[in-house]
């Protein structure tokens, strides 16, 4: 069964590169109603779409006027590796909100 399959993908899936702005929006779509936490990353108008729709959409500071408005997140050096660093940022500074109250 389909959805079976899908199920299986998705608990080992951590990152999928190289995807068409379809296959982004489809994948964030399902994995969102299967409870997951979604990231997407686009430069590109037709990524906005998929941009919105995650929970945390990152674009690059060189992508589209279009991608960059329907993101969260505008990676101003265009590196990957600002990903990483955004959400180890976003964790300590939840954590720290946590402790806090």
């Amino acid at each position: 069964h389909e959805s079976e399959a899908f199920k299986d993908i998705t608990e080992r899936l951590q990152v999928l590169a190289r995807s068409s702005p379809e296959d982004k929006q489809t994948l964030a779509q399902l994995l969102q109603e299967a409870g997951m936490v979604v990231a997407v990353t686009g430069d590109g108008t037709n990524d906005g779409p998929a941009l919105k729709m995650a929970d945390v959409g990152f674009s690059m500071n060189t992508g589209t006027d279009v991608a960059k408005s329907a993101s969260d997140i505008v990676l101003m050096d265009d590196n990957f590796v600002s990903v990483v660093k955004a959400a180890m940022w976003g964790r300590n500074v939840n954590d720290n909100i946590k402790n806090f109250l």
